[in-house]
């Protein structure tokens, strides 16, 4: 009877130590959940706020961060993510299956309250969740909220995968209940061993350990297990934080990466980077329409495995490191073999170390295509050349006839007349150029403005051609007016519209032949349009010339036109003053024959008006 009362006393108390053992294993299980709960939602929250709103809310067929970031955390406990706008509009979300999003009221304005954590509960179960929220920031500014709710409580079994420790414990307790007593202090010793190999693994993993106790028993090995157990756990915890913020790096890392790939891709210049070697270890896509080749026939090869230019080739061997910087040959133009019309420039600047300024570690090569500014310094100092040539003409003349006045009471009077006339044509034709030079100075630089208002367009084609009349009788040149009657009046600038005419005039009395005929034509067109055109029988122009006659300093190479004065900015001048009032310019001709150029604008356009009152 005693030795069963015994026993009976010996099973009821192991029922009561394994109940224990299992509500100490859950609750623990509970408190692991809840902390492993907390990490990942505020390492996830944390991770989204620093993205941009454009990140998280993916276009049609790409990818979401908050997506990627929640399927590498892979959390049982996950129940949604969402995005907000900040005023609280859904814009994208990530459920899990059988979850639903609890309504939920959106932070104060405080920025102090825009991170935070507060318990909802998820709407048809009632079961307890656990949402964290953060701000999402665009350029500095609020631009939305994100939540992530996780489930309080673990879904899984009241164990899950801790039943197998469990159980172990529980048939160690009836194992040794059914021993007899005297067999009990004999079977404890596997009990020493198995704690001091808890207490070694615990020293391991850098766990704390209490000193094994003597005849502790069975409650120093519970007290050892649970040690080890929370050790493990907490090691685990720590490694899934270090990995999930080891995935989470690298994907902003990779984002960052993109990003200046992009950057470096859309400068207009190519780079390229060597090592000391002269190896390519970086190249943008404008490498290929400046060397021809591909980036990826570029990096990490030779260069005289790719490049077939023998004056970069030589560039980048002098450029290869012999243990210090390159002082020469840093810098380099040439023309490519298969574009002879190109000029390339290839600089190069050196790379430094960041722990040691005067070491090197590579270079840096930027491309640049310079044709185009080639041709501007040499059209810049060809049009030097030309307008020097175009003054001194007038000049002398000027200069000759002053010194013929010198003696002016000895010369008749038809020769002072001579002289006097001349010296007023050539200081107008100086004029002339001056001021074309003066008025595209203004539109270059924005300063010539538009001032319209309502112009008898008749009277002001009629005083023009009155005041060009000396000039088409110096070159004996005829001219004609075909004005409509009915021409109505337009909103223009007269004083930049007198100036075009004035120029079309000029130059069909220049190229006309003596005895030829200048036309001025004007006529309305339909839906308030206007047309005038200045039409002469001279030399003509090619179909080739007649494509660049309007660019700024060009002159045609035909030994006719060589013979007459010029400088390429008058036919310029008159196409930017017609644009800038909405109209168009043309020219049609036939080489030997006539050339007639055509304005049509507008009578009264909104575009007009509107930059006139901006």
């Amino acid at each position: 009877m005693k030795n069963g009362r015994l026993g009976l006393l010996l099973i009821a108390v192991s029922i009561l130590v394994i109940s224990l053992m299992v509500w100490l294993l859950h609750a623990h299980q509970l408190r692991v959940h809840r902390d492993q709960v907390r990490i990942l939602g505020v390492t996830l929250v944390r991770a989204l706020s620093g993205a941009a709103l454009a990140q998280l809310v993916p276009e049609s067929g790409g990818s979401s961060l908050l997506n990627t970031l929640i399927s590498v955390q892979r959390s049982d406990a996950y129940a949604y993510g969402v995005v907000l706008t900040k005023s609280g509009t859904k814009v994208f979300e990530n459920v899990a299956p059988g979850s639903i999003v609890p309504a939920a009221d959106i932070p104060p304005a405080d920025p102090s309250a825009w991170f935070g954590e507060h318990t909802l509960t998820s709407p048809g179960d009632d079961r307890e969740i656990r949402e964290f929220f953060g701000p999402v920031l665009q350029r500095g500014e609020l631009a939305g909220f994100v939540r992530v709710g996780f489930y309080a409580r673990p879904q899984s079994a009241l164990l899950g995968s801790d039943t197998p420790y469990a159980s172990a414990m529980a048939l160690l307790v009836l194992l040794f209940t059914t021993l007899p007593y005297l067999l009990f202090r004999r079977e404890l010793r596997p009990l020493f061993q198995i704690t001091s190999r808890l207490s070694e693994i615990e020293q391991s993993y850098g766990g704390l350990t209490t000193d094994v106790l003597p005849g502790g028993g069975m409650r120093d090995f519970m007290q050892r297990f649970d040690q080890f157990t929370q050790v493990m756990q907490t090691k685990v915890r720590d490694q899934e934080e270090q990995r999930l913020a080891a995935q989470t790096t690298s994907q902003l890392l990779a984002y960052k990466q993109k990003k200046m790939d992009a950057i470096f891709d859309a400068i207009p210049e190519a780079l390229l980077v060597i090592d000391e070697s002269s190896t390519p270890s970086y190249a943008n896509l404008k490498i290929e329409s400046l060397l021809g080749v591909s980036r990826k026939e570029v990096i990490g090869i030779s260069p005289q495995q790719w490049c077939s230019n023998k004056e970069v080739l030589a560039l980048l061997i002098r450029l290869r490191s012999h243990g210090g910087p390159v002082l020469n040959a840093c810098s380099l133009v040439y023309v490519p073999e298969e574009h002879s019309d190109r000029k390339i420039s290839a600089v190069a600047y050196p790379l430094s170390s960041p722990n040691a300024q005067t070491k090197m570690q590579g270079m840096l090569i930027v491309f640049r295509d310079i044709s185009e500014e080639q041709q501007a310094r040499q059209a810049g100092v060809e049009f030097v050349a030309h307008v020097a040539h175009e003054l001194k003409t007038p000049l002398s003349g000027i200069s000759a006839y002053s010194e013929l006045l010198f003696d002016y009471a000895g010369l008749d009077e038809k020769t002072r007349v001579t002289a006097v006339n001349a010296i007023h044509e050539e200081a107008v034709h100086a004029a002339a150029l001056i001021n074309n030079l003066l008025n595209i100075s203004k539109l270059e630089t924005g300063a010539l403005s538009i001032h319209t208002k309502r112009v008898n367009m008749s009277d002001l084609l009629r005083e023009a051609a009155e005041n060009m009349r000396t000039n088409a009788a110096a070159r004996n040149v005829s001219l004609v007016l075909d004005i409509a009657p009915d021409l109505s009046s337009a909103k223009l600038d007269k004083d930049m519209i007198r100036i075009a005419i004035d120029n079309l005039l000029g130059n069909a009395f220049k190229y006309s032949n003596p005895g030829g005929t200048v036309t001025l034509r004007a006529e309305n067109l339909d839906d308030l349009q206007m047309k005038i055109s200045v039409r002469d029988q001279g030399i003509g122009i090619s179909p080739e010339d007649c494509a660049k006659v309007f660019d700024k300093y060009y002159r045609s190479g035909d030994n006719e036109v060589a013979t007459r004065s010029g400088h390429g900015l008058g036919l310029f001048l008159v196409k930017q003053i017609v644009e800038m009032h909405y109209g168009t310019i043309s020219v049609s001709s036939e080489l030997g024959k006539w050339t007639e150029f055509t304005i049509q604008f507008h009578t009264q356009t909104q575009e007009l008006d509107a930059s006139a009152t901006a």
